[in-house]
């Protein structure tokens, strides 16, 4: 029945996500959280200073950035033919993607780098067939630097640009320095900023080196929260049954993009090592590309009744997953 509903295109549906994806975060409203801002980046650590005084605000700010993010992917799925008509469903599953543990319902810097790289991805897809791209190119690396700015462990995603460049244009060299000095700015920015205060050895140790060398825990993930990742494997592996016949069968540009995708998925799996702690809100990047797979997966689904079941699961498991504690 929500795969249904949400399989199409309704402008209504901007109103109602809002509406569905608050009951996730209700607890969150009701007990704010404050933040572990520790070891964090520079334009992070700006932000959780006046999130950690007011963390309601902190919340509601949260929720609209998740929100903000399902628009996002919802456009650039739809605009750049992953699937061959208009839906809604890229929304539904990132916001529930987004909303899966009592973790990831609070501001955290994966979060607000996803959105960065979500429009990276989107300037990626959009030089497809261009005759010339230097601007798409350089706002997909300047993007990208953005992201690991905001959550270090996202700087694994600058090979993608090449990769990006290899599947989607012709080779041209001034494309690749382009996109290199994309990169670059940022942190010219961000270096000139902490060698003019006398702090660039601080920096590099506490902000970058810290998340390369740091002894991570082991995994230590709660019983509800690993019914949540067979719910999710359970997604992710019939996705991929489908991917196949979509690569083989869709446009050339849905055999790129969704060549891109894949490894998109790899470089973000990547990142899972350079993650300060093997906790929930590290894993929110990952959201990204389950939201490409599953919108592939549920939207050619011919059997919808099987679909509403897995679907109904994985909602059962973020919803025992968010609330569990409380019980």
């Amino acid at each position: 029945m929500l795969i249904r509903f949400f399989k199409n295109n309704n402008p209504s549906y901007f109103f109602i996500l809002p509406l569905f994806a608050l009951v996730f975060w209700v607890a969150a409203f009701v007990a704010p959280s404050s933040i572990n801002a520790s070891h964090s980046t520079l334009l992070f650590d700006v932000c959780a200073k006046y999130v950690n005084a007011l963390p309601l605000v902190g919340v509601v700010v949260s929720f609209l950035l998740i929100i903000g993010g399902s628009f996002l992917i919802n456009f650039v799925v739809n605009e750049n033919e992953i699937v061959e008509r208009k839906t809604f469903l890229p929304a539904l599953f990132y916001a529930l993607s987004m909303s899966n543990s009592p973790a990831m319902l609070m501001f955290h810097p994966s979060m607000v780098a996803n959105l960065f790289i979500i429009f990276a991805v989107h300037k990626l897809f959009s030089s497809y067939r261009r005759t010339t791209a230097f601007s798409e190119v350089f706002d997909a690396g300047f993007l990208l630097s953005l992201a690991s700015l905001f959550y270090f462990p996202s700087i694994i995603l600058f090979p993608l640009l090449g990769f990006g460049l290899l599947i989607f244009r012709a080779f041209h060299l001034r494309e690749w320095l382009v996109s290199f000095i994309g990169v670059l700015v940022p942190y010219c920015f961000v270096f000139a900023y902490y060698f003019w205060n006398d702090i660039l050895g601080s920096y590099w140790f506490d902000k970058l080196a810290y998340f390369v060398y740091h002894e991570r825990p082991s995994f230590d993930f709660s019983a509800t929260y690993y019914l949540l990742l067979v719910s999710s494997g359970i997604v992710v592996l019939l996705s991929f049954t489908k991917l196949a016949g979509s690569i083989l069968l869709g446009s050339q540009k849905t055999k790129k993009n969704l060549l891109f995708v894949i490894w998109f998925f790899l470089f973000c799996v990547g990142s899972l090592f350079l993650a300060p702690e093997l906790s929930s809100p590290y894993f929110s990047v990952l959201a990204i590309p389950f939201t490409f797979f599953s919108v592939n997966y549920f939207y050619h689904l011919k059997k919808e009744g099987w679909g509403e079941i897995i679907f109904l699961f994985f909602i059962a498991s973020i919803l025992i997953n968010d609330f569990a504690k409380y019980f």
